[in-house]
């Protein structure tokens, strides 16, 4: 009993140490935007402004959350989820997201008028926590191309990193098949809302160093 408690007991740490790692970013965003306003006043139209950058690191916290609620009910996977998803729009709100980063390309024509199984947009924040961990964890100078690929059965989403591949700890998950307490809390989301589609995030073939794939099914 003593053995189970402690194995209960280092899961919940090892989960509450995941889920610090990615409000930390956003919070420390807020909290510093709200420090340097305050060192002196402000006009109308400034602090309008301050107010404008704080509200993406407060959507973000309010999308982990969401999150959160997602990772504490039961996978719920059906044969074919009711709902479909175009990937064209999926993947234009991610490359405008990214529009000033020259570090990453994403071909968002490339997905034409596919349609994916799956709710537009809980499937659109599965892809882009997929795209920014890879972002994040890409070694050096790397750059992140993001593409798809299609067949009558399976739209595949491509992301590769170019020269040098992403770090492999990132992905450490994936390459053993299983999810667990410790394992980033962005790529645990991803992978509950994809397999609940049916689809898949997985390595790449070869090294599984540079590729990684989310594989979706088509709709109709």
């Amino acid at each position: 009993m003593s053995d189970a408690r402690d194995t209960a007991g280092s899961d919940i740490d090892l989960f509450a140490a995941a889920v610090a790692h990615e409000i930390r970013t956003p919070l420390t965003a807020v909290a510093g935007e709200i420090e340097v306003a305050l060192r002196r006043d402000r006009s109308a139209a400034e602090y309008r402004e301050v107010l404008r950058r704080i509200a993406a690191p407060v959507s973000e916290l309010v999308a982990i959350s969401g999150d959160l609620s997602l990772l504490s009910r039961p996978s719920r996977r059906s044969g074919r989820p009711a709902a479909a998803a175009r990937l064209d729009l999926i993947l234009a709100r991610i490359a405008s997201r990214h529009h000033e980063n020259d570090a990453v390309r994403i071909d968002a024509d490339a997905a034409g008028l596919v349609r994916v199984a799956g709710d537009e947009p809980r499937l659109g924040r599965a892809i882009t926590l997929v795209v920014d961990h890879a972002i994040r964890h890409r070694r050096g100078h790397a750059t992140v191309s993001v593409r798809v690929v299609t067949t009558p059965a399976e739209a595949r989403i491509v992301i590769h990193a170019h020269p040098s591949g992403f770090w492999p700890h990132a992905w450490e998950s994936l390459r053993r098949g299983t999810s667990g307490p410790g394992d980033p809390l962005r790529l645990r989301t991803a992978r509950r809302i994809v397999e609940e589609t049916g689809g898949a995030v997985v390595l790449g073939t070869g090294s599984g160093a540079d590729v990684v794939h989310v594989e979706l099914r088509r709709d109709g």
